[in-house]
């Protein structure tokens, strides 16, 4: 089991997780830090990467269009929350393609995640080393970005307590 952070970071190159969508949560814990990982590729990417001991999955709130960081992706829907089936089925469409590119099962529809932040983490922080970790990864390689991204998550959480296993 690895112990320090060059050890993580090695092991989560290795490849990308096995655990499957099924695998997360669907019960909040006991929390009070919480980051919405809302329905697009790029938080879908972070939610299955940070995996089900420190994610959970809820019924997705579709709010007005905002555009994201991560590639372009958008999400969102009318104002009042009534997102038409078929703005939902474009939104999982367009977040399914994303994420089979990274090499990533296609997520449940209409869910979002919720992300436990561990205590001394902030969502900046998390934006951050995600952020960092693709900087230097060619823009349409999604399957390096994901495994960057997951070493810098696994080497973020390493040594703290999962919220979700307790």
């Amino acid at each position: 089991m690895p112990i320090n952070d060059n050890e993580v970071r090695a092991a989560a190159l290795a490849g990308l997780p096995t655990w499957s969508w099924g695998d997360f949560p669907q019960d909040p814990p006991q929390t009070a830090q919480l980051m919405r990982l809302e329905p697009n590729g790029w938080l879908a990417l972070i939610a299955f990467l940070a995996g089900p001991s420190w994610v959970y999955q809820e019924a997705a709130r579709y709010e007005p269009v905002v555009a994201t960081f991560g590639g372009g992706q958008r999400v969102g829907g009318p104002a009042d929350m009534s997102a038409s089936e078929a703005v939902i089925t474009e939104i999982h469409d367009d977040m399914v393609e994303y994420l089979a590119e990274a090499g990533v099962p296609e997520p449940p529809r209409a869910v979002q995640w919720m992300l436990c932040l561990p205590e001394g983490v902030s969502e900046g922080e998390i934006n951050g080393v995600c952020n960092l970790a693709v900087q230097d990864v060619a823009p349409g390689d999604l399957r390096t970005q994901a495994l960057e991204m997951h070493a810098a998550l696994r080497v973020l959480l390493n040594g703290r307590m999962p919220p979700l296993s307790w």
